[in-house]
């Protein structure tokens, strides 16, 4: 195969590997009305950690790591289980496309401001009108004219700011593993090390139950559990390898249009123009800040 066939092949893995990061939005909608959180969050870490094993195998990466490497996993599993617990409660509540949206906008956004506050990180004049963009944006999104604190929890619009939020810690954390442990390792043992997290909560909800469920639960567990924390995940690291980490991330901004997409198709969720507008706001924000002038 030549060599751009094999770009043209790994371009469209990262499409579909996207269109599962914006479909999970909807996959997790569907699943709230199933299960409680804490039931679904196991059940989807301990498939994709399962899952992780043979991947790890075909890659040819280990499975053990260093003591330094674990304290790292588990600083990451803390981040991801409260992320997957807010991204369940959330779409519970409230819109998955508008959760599809502000997630992936304010994620990048949040993590540059904590590598700047906590890293020293240097930053351009073209980083701050990022910056400024995508608070801009994201405001528009959360329609900040008709705040209080009843909108704000019943919408669950409180949850999707505080998933960004700790999902921008575990970027933070894992930008810092990369000498210390391979990424799909770091995947597997943060999956598996958040099914252990959950587990205590599952014998108490009646977590079995879940064997019991109808096909359309089975589908949207597999795609949320297998398709984006195990396919779309390592479609991402191998494509930014291939790729570069500039031309990878462009594919980013894929993820929200598929999950607004995909929640006006399967959830009949209507498009407000709030979220149009501000998401390509904070979008544009996201290209500002990831791709810096040569």
């Amino acid at each position: 195969m030549s060599r751009s066939s094999r770009e043209t092949r790994l371009i469209l893995l990262l499409i579909l590997a996207m269109v599962t990061w914006g479909l999970s939005w909807t996959n997790a909608k569907v699943l709230g009305t199933y299960a409680p959180a804490v039931v679904l969050v196991f059940w989807r870490f301990l498939f994709a950690a399962l899952t992780m094993v043979p991947v790890l195998v075909f890659f040819k990466q280990k499975l053990s790591i260093s003591r330094k490497g674990f304290i790292f996993s588990l600083a990451g599993a803390v981040c991801i289980s409260l992320y997957n617990l807010l991204f369940f409660v959330g779409t519970h509540l409230g819109s998955a496309g508008i959760g599809g949206v502000i997630v992936p906008a304010m994620n990048p956004i949040l993590a540059f401001m904590g590598a700047v506050i906590i890293f020293r990180q240097d930053y351009s004049k073209t980083d701050i009108l990022g910056l400024f963009l995508g608070l801009i944006g994201g405001s528009i999104v959360l329609r900040v004219w008709d705040f209080s604190f009843e909108q704000i929890t019943n919408s669950g619009n409180i949850y999707f700011i505080l998933a960004s939020a700790c999902w921008a810690v575990l970027t933070l954390i894992s930008s810092r593993t990369h000498a210390l442990i391979q990424t799909l390792t770091f995947s597997f043992w943060v999956y598996f090390l958040s099914a252990v997290f959950f587990f205590p909560f599952v014998i108490c909800s009646s977590g079995l139950s879940i064997f019991f469920m109808d096909w359309i639960f089975w589908i949207h567990m597999l795609f949320v559990s297998i398709g984006a924390m195990v396919f779309a995940t390592t479609v991402y690291f191998f494509g930014t390898v291939a790729l570069g980490s500039d031309k990878a991330s462009a594919f980013i901004f894929i993820v929200p249009v598929s999950a607004i997409l995909f929640s006006i198709i399967l959830l009949d969720e209507p498009l407000e123009s709030s979220t149009a507008v501000g998401g390509i706001l904070a979008m544009s924000a996201v290209y500002l800040i990831n791709n810096k002038p040569k």
